[in-house]
């Protein structure tokens, strides 16, 4: 399809504006104290357990459904909904208390992740297809990853300043900078008009489609393997992240400045993640991924004073790169008017993971302590790690 200089203009657009959407998004100044902040607000650490449990159920149940909506009814139009859902959700965490409101809102905040998951890497990845740059995706990637966790690093300094000063503050401080992205998002330009119109029957024949594309394609349900307990354990591992810190006897005064070098280092190997990639190839990343979030668990276990944090670090450095390399590889494997569908069923692997690992996560450290709760989840990756090597072995070596 050729395209002229003007439309090359509007889909180059796309990409710068995906930049500054993607800054403004992270301004959630409550993340670097997110379960402390929960704590606050009147919600104990298993009832966090268990609001991210359902969080991770909502959009495991939404996550296909929305995907097919994305490729009917456009992608912008899909991220506008999306972003509109995280305007509710933090409004009712930064005013009011307890653990039915915060539960509710983070339904609503599930249905938002569902709608925009996958949907803002699919817009980019065909922007870039339709000025025929898509091979470039995986640095696009990287570098929206580096710009979203240099916005992170330092909102959570400030963040946790704020948090100081009134527990409410960062919720209440990170409405604008959400609302801001929202309006942005109507600048966007679809790059694809969708195939079908958005009818339950054209969403059925497409969700069928879909799953029926998925079924058979036996790297993407290796694909989906891998973010079920890879993406899972790293999201679990960041959310408890300041229970961790207080475990370590990091002060709060200086949680904001841990969040910062965390934040820093994902943005440095999400950045570098398309060079990385390139030297250790496709097998070897996944093998390093794996091998870091093992040691980087089995080493938090141990619980070090002070300097327990720096294995902490291993795993925000890990995510960077591995978020930025399984959209790319996701999206190589799928086709543009399914693009979303595919990227949401990866993605649901990821909240199925949330699902049934978190309030066991969540009970252990009750039950027993932080350290024993990390060292199972090291055991269960080591033995995933093994069921990982040889299933991609008889995948890619067919």
């Amino acid at each position: 399809m050729k395209i002229t200089f003007k439309e090359r203009r509007v889909f180059e657009r796309n990409i710068s504006l995906s930049y500054i959407i993607g800054a403004l998004l992270w301004g959630r100044f409550f993340l670097p104290v997110l379960a402390l902040f929960y704590i606050a607000s009147q919600v104990s650490l298993p009832e966090f357990a268990i609001i991210f449990s359902v969080f991770s159920l909502a959009i495991l149940l939404l996550e296909i459904p929305t995907g097919v909506v994305a490729d009917l009814i456009g992608k912008k139009n899909t991220l506008l909904l999306s972003r509109a859902m995280y305007i509710i959700e933090i409004a009712l965490i930064a005013f009011f208390n307890g653990f039915w409101v915060f539960l509710i809102a983070k339904i609503i905040s599930g249905i938002g992740v569902s709608l925009g998951s996958g949907t803002n890497s699919a817009l980019i990845y065909d922007s870039l297809k339709r000025i025929g740059k898509e091979k470039e995706h995986k640095k696009v990637a990287g570098k929206l990853s580096f710009i979203s966790n240099i916005s992170m690093a330092f909102v959570f300094v400030i963040g946790a300043y704020l948090f100081s000063l009134s527990p409410k503050l960062p919720a209440i401080c990170s409405i604008p900078l959400i609302t801001l992205g929202f309006i942005l998002t109507f600048f966007l330009r679809e790059p694809y008009e969708p195939v079908r119109t958005f009818t339950l029957s054209n969403s059925w024949l497409h969700l069928k489609e879909g799953i029926g594309f998925f079924a058979k394609q036996r790297y993407l349900k290796f694909l989906a393997f891998f973010t079920f307990v890879i993406g899972s354990i790293i999201d679990i591992i960041l959310n408890i992240s300041s229970a961790y810190f207080k475990e370590v006897m990091i002060p709060l005064s200086l949680m904001g400045a841990v969040a910062f070098i965390s934040s820093m280092l994902a943005a440095y190997s999400s950045k570098k993640a398309h060079y990385i990639e390139r030297i250790l190839g496709e097998k070897k990343s996944f093998v390093v991924i794996q091998i870091a979030i093992i040691a980087a668990s089995l080493l938090m276990s141990l619980i070090v004073p002070y300097y327990g944090i720096l294995f902490y670090f291993i795993v925000q450095f890990t995510q960077g790169f591995y978020d930025v390399i399984i959209s790319d590889y996701t999206n190589r494997h799928v086709n543009t008017s399914h693009r979303a569908t595919m990227l949401s069923i990866n993605n649901m692997f990821n909240s199925l993971g949330i699902f049934v690992l978190f309030p066991i996560v969540g009970y252990l450290i009750k039950s027993y302590s932080m350290g024993l709760s990390l060292v199972s989840i090291g055991v269960f990756l080591f033995v995933c790690f093994i069921i990982s090597l040889v299933w991609y072995n008889r995948v890619r070596g067919k």
